[in-house]
């Protein structure tokens, strides 16, 4: 385009250079020829590409487009097509397209944001990250403008700017979904967590307990709940719900260690002992979980110190501790610390 502007100007300058002399008058330069648009042939091919294979659909679209390439419903069915086919690029391009083509069309803007949080994900680059993220926030914001109270768009907007760190806003299309459908839980438990990360732990309880009582089987929800009350120092309330997704996914070993660490602040160290020891069952090469053996092993001998095969446990799980996680210096004090002194056995 550049190139072609400076050959007008240039064909000018000569043309003003012949004054005083005869010249003859440029020929009028001709129309770019306009394609012709035939819309009713657009929408029978983009009519016959639905429940087509993808290759077939891709074919009938490319022909609708080539008959009316303002057809935005074709745009967006491509887009649909190749981000299905994890064609990224091609399916952005697509749906840009369909929003360019009919600004009003809320199906591609939306699309276009769940794209661009993807990519967002993806990134290897903050700077990207934030770039992704705020044009799927541009994006979510016309989206919901042009169909307002969509769930989805303000959820997915909240979790946008959840992300960026903007809280506030995070909160405002957190309350906005909730406004448009009280009864699904997502909204709550991204409110939760919205609240969670602002120490907000009184309403960030009231907003876990809120999805809970939504969808009871959300098992990470209750380890985050769990969390909350731990640090409100709730700790019989965060057993009852590290519990509760231990029962759930009963291949979680989160809320085994946790258990243990909890029961052992309650001074129940035979169930401590055994949430560990759950744990370590689940997980053999998980170091916490050999740790926390040998934290309540030991808590016992010294309660206890006429039964030295406490001692001799924990300090075998201490040692199976360190193999598996040898950057522990403090594991590393407590075994020189409590280990026998062969000195006084004579051995």
């Amino acid at each position: 385009m550049e190139r072609f502007a400076k050959s007008m100007v240039l064909a000018a300058a000569v043309a003003l250079a012949g004054c005083g002399m005869f010249t003859f008058p440029f020929p009028p330069t001709p129309a770019t020829p306009q394609p012709k648009i035939d819309t009713e042939a657009a929408i029978a091919h983009y009519v016959r590409s639905q429940g087509m294979t993808d290759a077939a659909a891709l074919a009938e679209l490319d022909k609708a487009l080539q008959a009316d390439p303002t057809l935005s419903v074709a745009h967006a069915a491509t887009g649909d097509i190749h981000r299905r086919q994890g064609n990224i690029e091609m399916a952005r391009q697509a749906y840009e397209a369909a929003c360019s083509a009919n600004p009003y069309y809320f199906k591609p803007h939306y699309n276009l944001g769940v794209l661009y949080q993807q990519l967002a994900e993806a990134a290897e680059t903050d700077s990207l990250f934030q770039k992704y993220l705020l044009r799927a926030c541009e994006l979510y914001l016309r989206a919901n403008a042009i169909k307002t109270n969509d769930y989805d768009t303000n959820l997915n907007l909240a979790a946008c700017y959840f992300q960026l760190g903007k809280y506030h806003q995070a909160e405002e299309y957190c309350q906005a979904a909730i406004a448009i459908d009280d009864d699904r839980p997502q909204a709550w438990s991204n409110l939760a967590i919205i609240y969670d990360n602002q120490n907000k732990l009184t309403e960030a309880i009231a907003a876990y307990r809120q999805a809970l009582e939504r969808d009871v089987h959300q098992p990470r929800l209750h380890m985050n709940l769990a969390a909350s009350y731990l640090r409100q120092g709730w700790v019989k309330d965060a057993v009852a719900s590290f519990k509760a997704a231990a029962v759930m996914d009963k291949t979680l070993v989160e809320p085994h260690l946790q258990l243990g660490a909890c029961y052992y602040r309650l001074k129940d160290l035979n169930n401590a002992q055994a949430s560990y020891e759950h744990a370590a069952s689940l997980a053999p090469k998980n170091a916490e979980a050999f740790r926390g053996i040998g934290i309540v092993c030991m808590a016992k001998y010294i309660a206890d110190k006429d039964n030295p095969d406490l001692r001799e446990q924990a300090l075998d799980a201490w040692k199976r501790s360190l193999q598996l996680k040898p950057n522990q210096p403090d594991l590393v004090k407590l075994l020189e610390k409590y280990k026998p002194k062969y000195d006084e056995t004579g051995l």
